[in-house]
């Protein structure tokens, strides 16, 4: 692959790449500043990590050998209001303002999720009752078992709660841009005031990243009637606030968080995540499942994190 004139680091440390700063070095890091650049890299590497803000992302503390691509370069966005489209690598939090600039409701909840778009549509990201499918038209992907782009609508994104397409087949589709029409509103006030709800009840609720995390360890469960149960309000009554394991820690104002308290690797974050998991399923024979993915390849890490992909 000729790939002189993309940004291209060898052993790097993912650690300003993810929001749980764990120092984790990776032994190709690609940097790419165009679609052009990131679909030549797609149809050239194998099996490569995308990452946008690692807000997700459990990185190994003993490294990683997939070669990983950043999007934060990808970041254009085109406005056509009340249509939005916008790139990969975008921040979601510079999409709900410029929304609001915009006078365009729909993005309020999108101020408080550190991540990128490509992520945010990979896992259908959501808040406060609303979704990124509530007003997506289309994606642009990547299709590595084709190697073409390809346009998704919303029914092939096959969107539901934190999931899609993209987390359904891991590694087929790699979402480049995407697509939404947002709702024209009357008032700037409404907006802001939205805006402002979702902030204040993240900075209640949940840590910022001055303490590190990767948002929510484990998924809403459904009950065996339909009903979605707060993982959060398990983990609390299950007593696990304040948990700690090595330098990882489960937050105290909100169950469902891991912070990184003192230097947390890897290896401690999943300990936590299995007692969690293990003591939830014991208390309310409720088998969480991991809304974080994990990226490496150490032999006892990967049995750990199956042990908890499989419950």
């Amino acid at each position: 692959m000729k790939d002189k004139e993309i940004e291209h680091r060898i052993n790097y440390n993912l650690k300003p790449f993810n929001t749980l700063r764990i120092s984790s070095v990776a032994d190709d890091v690609y940097l790419p500043k165009t679609i052009d650049e990131m679909t030549l890299l797609l149809a050239n590497l194998d099996n490569p990590v995308i990452v946008g803000s690692g807000s997700n992302i459990l990185f190994s503390s003993e490294g990683v050998k997939r070669p990983v691509i950043i999007t934060k370069n990808l970041d254009k966005v085109t406005v056509d209001p009340p249509v939005i489209e916008a790139q990969a690598g975008v921040s979601t939090i510079k999409l709900s303002n410029m929304a609001f600039e915009l006078r365009l409701s729909g993005f309020e909840f999108l101020i408080g999720l550190p991540a990128t778009l490509g992520g945010a549509v990979s896992m259908n990201a959501g808040a406060n009752a609303q979704a990124i499918s509530d007003y997506f038209v289309s994606a642009k992907a990547y299709d590595t078992k084709e190697d073409k782009i390809v346009e998704l609508t919303p029914a092939d994104m096959e969107f539901g709660y934190r999931t899609s397409i993209i987390r359904k087949n891991p590694g087929r589709f790699i979402i480049l841009s995407a697509k939404f029409e947002l709702l024209r509103s009357d008032s700037y006030i409404a907006i802001k005031e939205a805006m402002d709800k979702a902030s204040e009840k993240r900075k209640l609720s949940q840590p910022t990243l001055k303490e590190p995390n990767l948002g929510c360890a484990f998924k809403n469960p459904i009950d065996k009637d339909g009903h979605t149960l707060s993982a959060g309000k398990l983990l609390d009554e299950a007593g696990l606030k304040g948990y700690l394991s090595g330098g990882a820690m489960v937050y105290f104002n909100h169950a469902n968080f891991i912070i990184n308290f003192n230097e947390a690797t890897s290896l401690d974050y999943i300990n936590v995540m299995r007692e969690m998991q293990r003591l939830v399923f014991d208390e309310f024979n409720i088998m969480l499942e991991p809304e974080v993915i994990y990226v490496g390849s150490d032999k006892k890490e990967l049995e750990l994190w199956n042990t908890l992909l499989k419950g």
